[in-house]
């Protein structure tokens, strides 16, 4: 789950940005919440492996006051990068603030696109020596990214029991090409390889509204909040080798293929929290959301293999597909003070979700040449999501607690008819997924703090995975119920102060997640691509893109330095480990890596000046597989 301030952000796996979430810009916040393990019962849908929350920080009454930043940097095998960031704060009279944000910047590409004529090609779906190849263009540092947007807030703050919270945000980007390398021939090369010379945007815009009103009933708050985001995302990209093979043409036909896809949100929660220092204190609500997107695709070429008197203009394929689902929630939690050192915590929220889907294609890999009637597809669902929590305080020093949760995401009708490349057929409906999470841990402080100590042990037992599945026949994607999973492991961080001047920060995790049960027709697909299933009847399946294993290491020095300013050095290495990907077929391997990175900065009081480094080893990180290219 991921939400800025109040206003959840995170689309329904359904939807095409289901797996791509805002990453709205940080500068001027507050805070940022990383709340682990499923929260189903406070924050709904989505949230079945933690929430995020970016806590903005709000206009304040009776106060002028600003920062900017500037940034400039340099990348190896791109060029210069930058941008400025700017915040005012504006008192209106004594009930009014508003807080001004804005921001620009750049970011330069390293990865070039080279068109190769002809096109290498050892077999019918084989790619040829790309590197042997005759090279028409490069164009250099094709994956450039620019980012700018501005974000306004309003305070109106009457009295010490009312006040209201108004938010606009708006944030463009735009990209030259993803962060993307071909295998073959690999990352040491940083170049994606074309049969023609096909540029390959990306544009991401979004609005986000927000009005958070809250009010002082007496023995509660009561608060409500209402959210509505717009995002509209759209790219090309060159599928000339790939529908050029599916149509046994040889040599490649240049074919631009384009994807827009908007996503409208409308949210809307009302909520009561307790107040006081009573040992009973809980919070109730009620929650709704209207969530729709529009995935168009679309891909024409006007070369005599696809143009006829029946398709004109050369449409390979015209998909149109309209998602809608609204979701209804009540929930209530609250936490118990037992005695001094015990507490118990308990909270239930009941669901329910009624999807749509409306799909339409047409082209020459569709059924039909000619836009046909839309076929429409629904499904729906309730249940509940409850949570318990024990948690042991002897002094404020130390909290052991046990504790069991639920979380789910939504399931969705099905997306229509397939490709006739992908040997055409309805793709399957698919059910909600839920996990149930029990987890023991600690929370520690030793030594006056100068030591402490946070670890647990964890076992998700997860029903019915959602995974989006590559049919192998074709690389086109659906999202299936995979069969039952687990996920267990333990978790340890660690900060000390080793000096007055030195400390350490340390963290590991070891995650073993699989789906042990998986169905007959998963376990069709992925038999013989991982060690672990070599057979239908014996098979267990890597989740994907989950590392067995994560690890971070900082070492940080401060001091004073000419009196009145703080010197503060920080080198801190970060390890992910390996994991498994797919595209086309399931199991591509993800190698471990590790990001070093170092930075030194001096401070004033109204000012820091930093020096940094990022990547030190200028490593190429796996981060994940994709066919869309």
């Amino acid at each position: 789950g991921f939400y800025l301030d109040d206003v959840p952000l995170t689309p329904p796996a359904q939807s095409q940005t289901g797996k791509v979430v805002i990453d709205p810009n940080l500068y001027d916040i507050d805070r940022i919440e990383l709340l682990r393990g499923p929260q189903g019962t406070l924050y709904g849908s989505g949230s079945m492996g933690g929430t995020v929350r970016v806590i903005t920080n709000q206009p304040r009454l009776n106060t002028f006051e600003g920062s900017f930043r500037g940034t400039l940097s340099d990348t190896q095998g791109g060029s210069g990068n930058g941008g400025g960031d700017l915040m005012l704060n504006l008192p209106i009279g004594d009930t009014l603030a508003v807080r001004l944000v804005g921001t620009d910047t750049y970011r330069s590409g390293w990865i070039d696109r080279v068109v190769l004529n002809p096109f290498p090609q050892d077999g019918p779906t084989t790619r040829g020596n790309v590197l042997a190849a005759p090279v028409q263009t490069v164009v250099r540092a094709v994956n450039t990214e620019s980012l700018y947007g501005g974000r306004v807030s309003i305070l109106f703050n009457p009295n010490e029991d009312f006040s209201v919270v108004g938010t606009a945000l708006e944030q463009r980007m735009v990209m030259g090409g993803y962060d993307e390398f071909d295998n073959p021939p690999g990352p040491a090369y940083l170049a994606h390889y074309q049969a023609a010379n096909v540029p390959e945007p990306i544009r991401d815009m979004v609005h986000i509204y927000s009005l958070t009103a809250t009010y002082n009933v007496g023995f509660a708050d009561l608060t409500s909040t209402t959210g509505y985001f717009q995002r509209h995302e759209s790219q090309t990209q060159d599928a000339s080798e790939s529908i050029s093979i599916y149509s046994n043409l040889y040599p490649y036909v240049a074919i631009p293929y384009a994807e827009i896809d908007i996503t409208r949100q409308f949210s809307e929660e009302l909520r009561l929290s307790s107040k006081g220092n009573s040992s009973l204190h809980w919070v109730g609500g009620a929650f709704f959301s209207d969530d729709s997107s529009n995935w168009i695709q679309d891909g024409q070429s006007s070369d005599a293999a696809f143009t006829s008197p029946a398709n004109p203009t050369g449409v390979i394929i015209n998909l149109d597909n309209f998602y809608r689902v609204r979701q209804y929630a009540a929930f209530a939690d609250g936490s118990y003070k037992i005695t001094d050192a015990w507490k118990f915590e308990a909270g239930l929220r009941w669901y329910r979700y009624q999807s749509t889907a409306l799909t339409s294609q047409f082209g020459d890999f569709a059924p039909t040449l000619t836009p046909p009637p839309t076929q429409r597809f629904d499904t729906a669902d309730s249940g509940y999501n409850p949570r318990f929590d024990l948690s042991y305080s002897p002094s404020a020093d130390l909290t052991a607690y046990l504790s069991a949760s639920k979380g789910f995401r939504p399931g969705g009708p099905s997306g229509g008819v397939l490709p006739t490349f992908c040997g055409g057929g309805l793709e399957p409906p698919f059910k909600s997924d839920s996990v149930w999470d029990y987890e023991l841990g600690e929370k520690a402080r030793l030594f006056d703090n100068w030591l402490t100590i946070n670890s647990d042990f964890y076992y998700i037992k997860w029903s019915d995975v959602q995974e989006v599945i590559t049919i192998p026949s074709c690389g086109y994607t659906e999202i299936q119920n995979a069969g039952n999973g687990r996920t267990f492991g333990p978790e340890v961080e660690v900060n000390a102060k080793l000096s007055a001047n030195w400390s350490v920060a340390a963290s590991y995790s070891y995650t073993d997640a699989k789906i042990d049960q998986p169905t007959t027709a998963f376990a069709l697909q992925v038999v013989g691509t991982v060690a672990s299933c070599p057979s239908v009847s014996h098979c267990t399946v890597p989740i994907l893109n989950v590392p067995k294993e994560a690890a971070s290491l900082a070492v940080i020095y401060t001091t004073k330095v000419l009196r009145d300013y703080q010197l503060t050095a920080r080198v801190s290495d970060t390890y992910v480990g390996p994991a498994y990907d797919q595209a086309y077929y399931f199991g591509i391997p993800l190698p471990s890596y590790n990001i070093v990175y170092a930075r030194a900065g001096l401070s004033g009081d109204k000012w820091t000046a930093t020096l940094f480094v990022d990547n030190i080893t200028n490593k190429v990180t796996w981060n994940t597989a994709n066919n869309t290219q």
